[in-house]
């Protein structure tokens, strides 16, 4: 893995490692492309590739739970998100749960690469007023794949 030091001693790499073996196909799909946005706007660094990892797995949960309550919500609205039990008692659905316990490790993740507006001031080391949006990079991403 090559280091990139740009400038006044950035230790951000200039190319994405190949993603993890132990990922899922889903997740290194997206460890590529958040990976590629992230070195493009000088954000990756080695010690941050972990959260990229964490990253890249929850988006692929993300996908399988909206997935999987759009499957069930078109057989009948709503069991997507609510389970019923044959004692009669409901419950938010597992795909819920899970659609909720990914957004949480995406925003945290999110957080750690100043992808929002408050931990972007926050992050160290982006001076450049005019950095591209991120999340406009993402969905562009996403509507080419």
């Amino acid at each position: 893995m090559e280091i990139a030091h740009i400038g006044k001693g950035k230790d951000t790499l200039n190319t994405v490692p190949k993603a993890p073996v132990y990922l899922t196909d889903e997740a290194k799909k997206h460890f590529c492309q958040m990976g590629s946005v992230l070195a493009k706007n000088e954000l990756l660094k080695e010690k941050f590739l972990p959260a990229l990892e964490v990253y890249a797995e929850a988006m692929a949960q993300w996908e399988f739970a909206l997935r999987e309550i759009k499957k069930a919500n078109k057989q009948k609205f709503g069991t997507g998100y609510f389970q019923k039990f044959s004692s009669g008692a409901s419950n938010v659905s597992v795909y819920v749960t899970l659609k909720d316990k990914a957004e949480d490790s995406i925003f945290k993740c999110c957080k750690i690469f100043g992808l929002d507006p408050k931990s972007e001031k926050d992050l160290k080391g982006i001076s450049d007023v005019n950095q591209l949006d991120l999340f406009a990079q993402i969905m562009e991403m996403k509507k080419s794949s």
